[in-house]
Order: C-alpha cells, then structure tokens, then sequence
C-alpha cells in the first residue's frame, strides 16, 4: 500500500510541478500586461481590462502555486513553538493539521465548484471586458482539490511510516 501512495505522490509531484510552471507563466504575462499599461495610461492610452485580467489571472498564480507550495511542504509552520512539545504531542498536533488542511482545503475546492456551476448558469461576465468568470473559478477548485489529494496521500504516507513498507 505504501509503494502505490509513494508513486501516486511522485505523480502529483509532477502535477504540481507543472501547475507551477503555468502559475510562473502567468505571473510573466501579468507583468507584460501591467507593465505596458503603467507607462501607457499617463500618456492617455491605458491598456481596456488590464485591472480585471490581472485580478482574473492573479487567482490563478496563487492556486496554482499552492499546490507546488503544498506538495513540497512549503507553507508556514510555527516549529519553534511546535518543537518544544514532546514527540508524541506533535505527532497529534501533525494528523490535526493534516485533517484540518485536508478538510479545509477541500471545502474550498467543492464551494469554488459549485460557485462556478452557478456561474454558468447565470452567465455572469466580467463588466469591462465580458469575459466569463467560471473558468478560472474551476480551475481554482482543481488547484485546490489536487492540494487536498496531496495532504491526503502525505497523512496516508506518513502513517505507514512504522508499519507496512
């Protein structure tokens, strides 16, 4: 059991990884985008629905750069004050943590689909440029459900640590 977790991780490794190549892609073209825009807007040429692209393509930055940050363990921890409790007191503090950033971390992803579905339905479109919303607010309920398969493989992994090999 531990052997398939270990290679399904390693997989969500590579989905992370290329999550995060698409989140650094993003952030380039926002710069291109917002760049031109500062110099152009004093001289009476701003660049239409730079202000909602950026706002639009920044939710896609952070979720997808979440589940690189999640799969490498790069989110904060407050280990000076977790590492002066016993072993046994952190090791509860570590499963709570799992399933509270499991279970959060899923709840964002469920709510986020479910506020895109609705979404599509309505139509809803962004005001300036009409652009529709649903896409990205899917693919921030992806990033965050593949956050929380992660977390969930990680607890899964790491309790079979002293058990099955």
């Amino acid at each position: 059991m531990k052997n398939t977790l270990l290679r399904f991780h390693e997989q969500l490794g590579v989905v992370s990884k290329w999550l995060n190549w698409a989140a650094g892609a993003t952030l380039v073209l926002m710069l291109l985008l917002v760049n031109p825009n500062v110099v152009l807007r004093p001289l009476g040429l701003p660049i239409w629905g730079t202000y909602e692209i950026v706002g639009l393509m920044g939710s896609v930055v952070l979720s997808f750069a979440l589940v690189q940050a999640t799969y490498k363990r790069g989110h904060m921890a407050v280990e000076i004050l977790i590492n002066r409790f016993s072993p046994r007191v952190r090791s509860i503090l570590s499963v709570f943590n799992s399933l509270a950033g499991f279970v959060i971390m899923s709840l964002v992803a469920w709510q986020s689909a479910r506020f895109a579905t609705r979404v599509v339905r309505t139509g809803e479109v962004s005001a300036t440029l009409k652009l529709p919303f649903y896409p990205f607010l899917y693919a921030i309920a992806a990033a965050f459900g593949i956050a929380a398969i992660i977390v969930l493989v990680d607890f899964l992994t790491s309790s079979f640590r002293d058990g099955e090999k």
